[in-house]
């Protein structure tokens, strides 16, 4: 009996084995592309510099008119875009004058961007209309899938609009709260009728 005991076991355990290593073949990153019109190292301080790139991963695209990487490999890499820079990621673009971005184990992690003011748009499949918003400095975290507002930001949809000093969205749940009161401002929330309503309400009975 004991023997037919570790036969099972040893027949389990290839199975075993076979799942762990799919699923770690699940969860490793996707190719990295990156095109440029050209590139320069900089020996002084190690960093790369690229003109009129783009990177692509999946469904991640960035689009810049220039940019200085500390290092190339993303496995641990902080980059610093500037002109026109286009951030899109799925249903979302990001617009802005600058973006920090950072890559840890060859994915993006954090998104630091700023703009006159630096915006954003959600064409998401559950909405009708885009949700729109944007802010001098925009915070996006990949990992939460979260779009931070800060210094006059703003959010619409439709002829909907939120208005505050720091505004939070979340890009799978698809719900706008506010983040520190530290500023003092409130939150303004404007909410306007249908068209056409108001026009129904105050036509004169025939």
């Amino acid at each position: 009996m004991a023997n037919s005991i570790h036969r099972r076991r040893y027949a389990i355990l290839p199975l075993v084995l076979a799942c762990m290593l799919a699923s770690a073949q699940d969860t490793e990153p996707s190719p990295i592309s990156l095109d440029a019109e050209s590139s320069s190292f900089n020996r002084q301080n190690n960093t790369v510099e690229f003109r009129v790139l783009s990177i692509a991963q999946d469904g991640m695209r960035i689009r810049a008119d220039h940019a200085v990487a500390s290092a190339l490999d993303f496995e641990q890499s902080d980059w610093r875009f500037t002109g026109n820079v286009v951030l899109t990621f799925e249903s979302a673009t990001i617009r802005a004058v600058s973006a920090e971005i950072m890559f840890v184990a060859h994915e993006l992690q954090t998104a630091e961007l700023t703009g006159e003011p630096a915006t954003f748009e959600d064409s998401s499949q559950g909405t009708d209309e885009p949700i729109r918003g944007g802010a001098a400095q925009l915070s996006y975290d990949n990992v939460g899938r979260v779009i931070h507002m800060s210094q006059g930001a703003w959010l619409s949809q439709g002829p909907n609009e939120f208005r505050g000093c720091d505004l939070i969205y979340d890009l799978d749940q698809e719900t706008i709260t506010s983040g520190s009161s530290d500023c003092g401002e409130p939150v303004v929330i404007t909410i306007l009728p249908p068209a056409g309503e108001n026009e129904t309400e105050s036509s004169p009975s025939p």
